[in-house]
């Protein structure tokens, strides 16, 4: 299970924002080139994870967790697990 390394807000479940297994390279893009998606995105630079989470936790509810809005997620959170800040 995804979840964050020790924090100051306890423990976030990121396995939550993890639909697919193998997202196709052109879903992908077509997806994170979303302008509105892009300064989301912005929006989280510099922030908690506690932030994080609810900001793709909102995402995925404004837009009515769409396919899209998953992919878009996803993507994040395994940014994140990449740069180590969850495991």
């Amino acid at each position: 299970m995804l979840i964050s390394k020790r924090t100051q807000e306890g423990e976030l479940k990121w396995s939550k924002f993890q639909f697919y297994k193998w997202i196709p390279m052109e879903i992908r893009i077509e997806s994170v080139r979303d302008e509105n998606w892009q300064k989301t995105r912005k929006s989280m630079l510099k922030t908690s994870l506690k932030f994080k989470f609810e900001t793709l936790q909102n995402w995925l509810e404004k837009n009515n967790f769409s396919k899209k809005s998953k992919v878009q997620t996803q993507h994040y959170m395994q940014a994140l697990r990449r740069s180590g800040l969850i495991e």
